[in-house]
């Protein structure tokens, strides 16, 4: 189960998903300005999604992406 900061990423990238379709890119940047956390919690929060599959990442890891696992725990919740 995804933790509250894990949550605030998937339901992000999932708006993403929605708007542009997927797989809902957005860069780390970005994910950093839009939530209300510190910048080392979204960090650790992106790297836990990563090792769990829930999200991908670009191989310069300056982006993330919803992968359809995560899309569909975040649908779970």
């Amino acid at each position: 189960m995804p933790t509250d900061e894990e949550t605030k990423i998937l339901k992000l990238l999932a708006k993403e998903w929605d708007l542009s379709g997927p797989p809902g890119i957005l860069d780390i940047s970005d994910i950093i300005a839009a939530l209300d956390l510190a910048p080392s919690e979204t960090m650790q929060a992106l790297k836990s999604l990563f090792e769990s599959g829930l999200i991908d990442m670009n191989s310069l890891k300056t982006s993330a992406f919803m992968t359809p696992e995560g899309y569909s725990t975040l649908e779970a919740l």
